[in-house]
């Protein structure tokens, strides 16, 4: 039996996992296990059901090589999981070549360490490039409601308490000492 595995890191990729589905039932997979949860995450249920599903003789196909697991030593230790109960498995973006082969194996190391190295850069640039532009005086997080800290301020002087404000003006109680302390 072919057997399909699709994840997205969050709801507003819901789409890439409708096309990833669509991808694994056009290649003739039986069953199609999903997750909405990080790569990272080692206990998403999609992929933990999928893992007890699978039987000798299936092969899990997977559309690429992040989708399955976020770095080398996870996913070796699924495919590892599979091997032992005599499933195949395969990545799209590596070809038709059965990962828990020796060759597949070699191969799916080293994607796998590849894709986690350029993760880490990732992540390292962006933290560089956010730290520049705190540096040059950009603001970073949500813009300031300007009308609403103006209110804040205004309805304080008029003696207003900070929880009916924050009632009034929608915003927690923290929110309105904060806007206070920042203008006094």
């Amino acid at each position: 039996m072919l057997i399909g595995y699709a994840r997205v890191s969050t709801k507003d990729q819901d789409n890439g996992l409708e096309i990833q589905i669509a991808e694994l039932e056009k290649l003739g997979c039986e069953k199609i296990f999903t997750d909405m949860a990080s790569g990272a995450d080692l206990t998403r249920t999609g992929l933990k059901e999928m893992i007890g599903f699978a039987r000798v003789g299936d092969t899990v196909i997977c559309t690429k090589t992040d989708r399955i697991a976020r770095d080398t030593i996870h996913a070796l230790q699924i495919a590892d999981s599979l091997r032992e109960k005599g499933v195949g498995f395969k990545l799209l973006d590596l070809g038709d070549t059965d990962l828990n082969s020796n060759m597949g194996r070699m191969i799916y190391t080293i994607i796998s360490a590849l894709a986690a190295a350029e993760r880490e850069r990732i992540k390292e640039r962006t933290a560089a490039g956010r730290e520049r532009a705190i540096a040059n005086g950009v603001h970073m997080g949500r813009k300031k409601d300007t009308a609403k800290h103006q209110e804040v301020i205004e309805l304080a002087n008029s003696g207003m308490g900070a929880t009916e404000i924050s009632r009034t003006v929608g915003v927690g109680r923290a929110s309105v000492y904060r806007i206070l302390n920042q203008n006094h």
